[in-house]
């Protein structure tokens, strides 16, 4: 489908089956290009992200909350999580290593901050 490896296309798949048989079903639905940008809009995401956290801004801010909304937005290219399992996704950025130094590429405490707002937002925007 991509033209890189996933590295974590197998454990994906073991731990989650459903769930990663419904992402690959929708990407599969993209072209090349639609591809393409779904990822370049999740690195946007990020890096506005972590541009919020340098200058400041609190995971409850209106600007955020926005990004958040669009990163909620972008997960649902992937599978549509209910409020609980994108909370857990969130979590997850902290918790597993290689999630929380993807996003400490953008900014120190990025992983933290997004799980804070991934929190704000589920809980007032999802429920």
């Amino acid at each position: 489908m991509r033209d890189f490896p996933n590295p974590f296309e197998e454990e994906a798949e073991q731990r989650w089956p459903e769930t990663f048989a419904e992402s690959q079903n929708r990407l599969s639905k993209l072209t090349a290009e639609e591809l393409e940008a779904v990822f370049e809009e999740g690195t946007n995401i990020s890096k506005g992200l972590g541009e919020a956290l340098l200058e400041k801004y609190s995971a409850d801010s209106a600007k955020v909350q926005g990004l958040i909304g669009r990163h909620y937005q972008w997960i649902c290219n992937f599978w549509t999580p209910t409020p609980e399992a994108y909370i857990g996704l969130g979590e997850m950025y902290v918790e597993d290593p290689r999630f929380a130094s993807h996003y400490e590429e953008f900014a120190p405490g990025l992983a933290a901050f997004i799980h804070l707002a991934i929190q704000e937002y589920a809980l007032n925007s999802l429920t």
